[in-house]
């Protein structure tokens, strides 16, 4: 098996049409369905069947698929970094942030690291915490910076928790329970809610009521866009359950507050990456920093 057969492979599932495929690997179509032949002839297994518009994986070419993509993504950094230690460049590490720490903590972490090692560089990708981890699977990230939701991940993978999280009920100053000295959960089931569309913030806010044996509210409005969710808030018609440190800046303006619930979500957060990540030393400045600025020496 040849990178270049994974190649032409990744392709066509990503263009479903094999023309197309052809233009994007800069081979004629003949050529193309060649490789893919002979890579079917090689595993002893289909990984196409044509459809009315195109072409799409079989379940044997699905397998294929996720493991190219982890394949030939590791060898694109393997090559990146070779040049880059040829150049006298430190090297290039891929960071995944939780939604909520895209400005928090990560934006000092950057900028030191930018004065310390004015050679290392970084590529940050901010998002919710199901989608960074498939990043991390397909080796698209090199470590993460996120909250820790109760989800199971791989036992190649290091969690070491830095801080802990608060997340409080928050609204507009406009919203009914705004202008309440005291609310309760029971008072919150039957308003409006925004929430992050990933299954672990579904399970934390079910799980918020069902300790008070209370049904979870059911208008629910659910985004993976962290300003939607702040602006929905702002309106004063949405409830969302939002980390302390998030709204800190727009609690002072008085444009969204905190309810005067005794209950909040705790939760841990801090670094994902891989075991021996580490042993790479632009990977191992980048843990370090993380650790400097999320915990801070007393």
């Amino acid at each position: 098996m040849e990178l270049r057969q994974l190649r032409h492979f990744v392709a066509v599932v990503d263009c479903a049409n094999l023309s197309r495929a052809a233009e994007r690997v800069a081979i004629s179509q003949p050529a193309l369905t060649r490789s893919i032949k002979n890579l079917e002839d090689l595993l002893g297994v289909a990984l196409l069947e044509r459809k009315p518009r195109g072409v799409a994986a079989t379940e044997a070419g699905l397998a294929l698929y996720h493991h190219a993509q982890i394949v030939l993504n590791a060898c694109q950094r393997l090559t990146r970094e070779v040049r880059e230690l040829e150049r006298g460049v430190t090297g290039t590490v891929y960071v995944g942030v939780g939604s909520m720490f895209a400005t928090h903590i990560t934006a000092s972490v950057v900028q030191n690291l930018a004065q310390a090692h004015p050679r290392l560089a970084m590529v940050v990708t901010d998002g919710f915490f199901e989608e960074l981890l498939r990043r991390m699977h397909d080796g698209r990230l090199d470590l993460i910076f996120s909250n820790f939701p109760q989800v199971s991940v791989s036992a190649d993978f290091v969690l070491e928790p830095l801080i802990s999280v608060r997340s409080v009920v928050m609204a507009g100053r406009s919203h009914p329970l705004a202008r309440r000295r005291a609310v309760n959960r029971a008072d919150l089931v039957s308003y409006r809610w925004v929430i992050a569309d990933q299954s672990h913030a579904q399970d934390s806010f079910e799980r918020y009521f069902s300790e008070e044996g209370l049904p979870a509210p059911r208008d629910i409005f659910r985004t993976n866009s962290l300003n939607l969710m702040m602006s929905l808030v702002r309106s004063g018609k949405f409830l969302s359950p939002l980390p302390q440190h998030l709204i800190a800046s727009r609690s002072a303006e008085g444009e969204i507050l905190a309810l005067p619930l005794e209950a909040a979500i705790e939760r841990q957060a801090g670094l994902i990456y891989r075991a021996g990540a580490g042993s790479r030393p632009a990977v191992e400045h980048v843990l370090a920093e993380f650790r400097k600025v999320a915990r801070p020496s007393p």
